[in-house]
């Protein structure tokens, strides 16, 4: 006679079926915060149990967690790139038209054949400085000096095409390829405010805080005319974490009772700080109002929403953010986490996509992304984005849901091997019961091609779900997986008790009732067989693993005609099983076992406790 699994194997009555559950959280005194358990199951391998480490819909942390982290603004900040820029060429032409007069005089002075080669290089320099040709005025300049290092005018002259060459190079992005042309030409001129200023711009964008506040500050001290930098001075103080500094920076900025966009961007971001948030939001919608294309200002109103817990008005904001620069990396994260902790997967995933797009590096986008991906069940794009989160995420809860996903795609040698770099890092109950889940899984998927390395990894599953009871002996998922173990290598007593334990922590747990049920079947005890699977099958009338065990219980039992209506209940939701369970009957097929192989389950979902994080 056919063995079960073969004959459902040869009729393709069933294949492999992976159906999830998410269950409410575990009790407090659990050494674990609330989580989610995940039941693994199939007509062909019987049921395990994976366990996120918190919740499998855990709330996404935001970007900057109302304004407490530095957000590179990208296309956000290009516009108050500009309005630097403004600033330091206003101030460069006033240098410039002094500077003539200084360069003339310069001249009178040249005596000897080599002053003059170096002056007329100079001279040549400031033509094509005039003319606006960088390039060359930088090769003429640095001639000019090769043949008199001592010639001021050749050494000023270099500092500004080097300026003007930075200020290129950093375009509205402030690019950090122009910081060694504006370092050089501070060097060359130390009195270069504008040089000085871009660098402080530079790099602010690229999140050197000391090294812009230093800049900032050294171009306001040489030139007046600068002390509109106050305010991205004070952003800079306030990104670096000294709220103090911002402050008296954001007073310097306002002085005079006037209003600039840069000002009130200021303003907002230090009432965040505060967590004055009513403030915050007046100033920038103030700054809004000044510039409707900062998005920058869109993307602040939207943590001043999140703090005031209007998620509708933070969603719009930024969703405004990103209208205005549809590449706005921090808005789009900020949109994602809002999305994913709705429960709006697709919609967390397309945001996401844009975060890891427009800032590869970013590997909590990669991670977060990977998370929606694995709500979504794509589990292989979700394996991609873990594997690039890894890169510099290392913690147990990314290999944790990376195992489990490698595990839904059947890749249970990288999903084991993920797991047990999650225990490494965290020797949990845990992480060593979803080992468990794993070296299970990957047993019944050697079944059919290697039984000995089969039978090895079962007794693995139950070394770790072993493990798993002994750290935390309230941790039901770890007494399912070792009850189901147990049941595959036909220690059914064993079975039998470690699927009470988790039916005591958790009653009426449809999955541990059909595997106890299965217990009961392997010790010829069909009393307490029948009796618990008819217990799961009223619980879930739909449950056709469970009506299919009771029925060949029934008929081990001797009652034909209960098994009949059992057989008449299953075939009005799955003919084909039912038609193997009337083969059980005829002794078409041979239970291998008993019931070990018939442990699938199809529980119904329960609703999750929402998580409202401290923040």
């Amino acid at each position: 006679m056919l063995n079960l699994k073969q004959e459902i194997s040869k009729i393709s009555v069933v294949s492999l079926v992976v159906l999830s559950m998410l269950c409410t959280a575990i009790p407090a005194s659990r050494p674990v915060a609330a989580q989610d358990l995940v039941a693994t199951d199939s007509i062909a391998s019987g049921s395990s149990a994976f366990v996120f480490r918190e919740s499998s819909k855990k709330p996404q942390a935001f970007l900057a967690g109302g304004g407490n982290a530095f957000v590179r603004e990208g296309g956000g900040g290009a516009r108050a790139n500009r309005r630097t820029n403004a600033q330091i060429v206003s101030a460069a032409k006033k240098k410039r038209l002094a500077a003539a007069a200084a360069r003339k005089r310069a001249m009178a002075a040249a005596r000897t054949k080599k002053l003059k080669l170096s002056n007329d290089l100079a001279k040549a320099g400031e033509n094509d400085l005039d003319a606006g040709r960088t390039d060359d005025a930088i090769k003429n300049f640095r001639a000019s000096l090769k043949e008199n290092p001592g010639n001021t005018r050749a050494s000023a002259g270099l500092s500004e095409a080097l300026t003007d060459q930075g200020m290129t190079l950093a375009g509205d992005t402030n690019n950090s390829a122009a910081i060694a042309p504006l370092e050089e030409a501070v060097k060359l001129d130390k009195t270069n405010s504008e040089a000085f200023a871009k660098l402080g711009a530079v790099y602010a964008a690229n999140g050197d805080f000391p090294a812009a506040t230093k800049n900032y500050s050294q171009a306001i001290a040489l030139d007046k005319d600068l002390v509109g930098l106050n305010a991205p001075l004070g952003l800079a103080y306030l990104d670096s974490g000294d709220i103090g500094k911002a402050d008296a920076c954001l007073t310097l900025a306002t002085r005079g009772a006037v209003e600039t966009v840069d000002s009130k961007m200021l303003e907002g971001r230090i009432r965040l700080k505060q967590n004055r948030n009513n403030e915050a939001l007046a100033a920038f919608d103030k700054a809004l109002q000044l510039d409707p294309q900062n998005a920058s200002a869109a993307y602040y109103r939207g943590q001043a929403y999140s703090r005031m817990d209007e998620p509708a008005n933070m969603i719009n904001s930024y969703k405004q953010a990103l209208n205005l620069e549809p590449n706005y990396a921090p808005a789009a994260f900020d949109l994602g986490v809002a999305y994913y902790n709705a429960g709006d997967y697709q919609n967390a995933a397309n945001s996401y996509e844009i975060v890891v797009r427009e800032d590869p590096q970013n590997a909590q986008a990669h991670a977060n992304l990977a998370s929606s991906y694995r709500q979504l069940e794509r589990y292989e794009e979700a394996n991609a984005q873990y594997k690039l989160a890894s890169e510099k995420i290392k913690t147990d809860a990314l290999y944790s849901e990376w195992g489990y996903c490698l595990g839904k795609v059947n890749d249970w040698n990288g999903a084991s091997a993920r797991l047990l770099a999650a225990r490494d890092l965290n020797p949990a109950a845990v992480n060593d019961s979803n080992i468990s889940w794993a070296y299970y899984n990957q047993a019944v998927e050697q079944q059919k091609t290697s039984p000995s390395a089969a039978k090895a990894n079962f007794e693995l599953s139950r070394t770790f779900a072993a493990k798993a009871v002994q750290q935390d002996p309230k941790l039901d998922a770890a007494f399912l997986n070792l009850g189901s173990t147990e049941n595959r290598l036909g220690n059914y007593s064993a079975a039998v008790s470690a699927l009470k334990s988790a039916l005591n922590l958790r009653s009426d747990w449809v999955v541990a009732m059909n595997q106890l049920g299965v217990g009961y079947r392997g010790m010829n005890n069909f009393s307490e067989a029948i009796s618990i699977l008819k217990r799961a099958t009223d619980l879930d009338s739909n449950y056709v693993v469970g009506l299919f065990n009771l029925g060949e219980a029934y008929n081990a039992s001797g009652d034909k005609k209960a098994a009949r209506r059992i057989q008449d209940r299953l075939g009005k939701l799955d003919a084909s099983l039912a038609n193997v369970l009337g083969d059980v009957f005829k002794g078409k097929i041979s239970i291998d076992g008993l019931t070990r192989g018939l442990g699938n389950e199809v529980p119904k979902v329960p609703k999750i406790p929402k998580v409202k994080l401290p923040y």
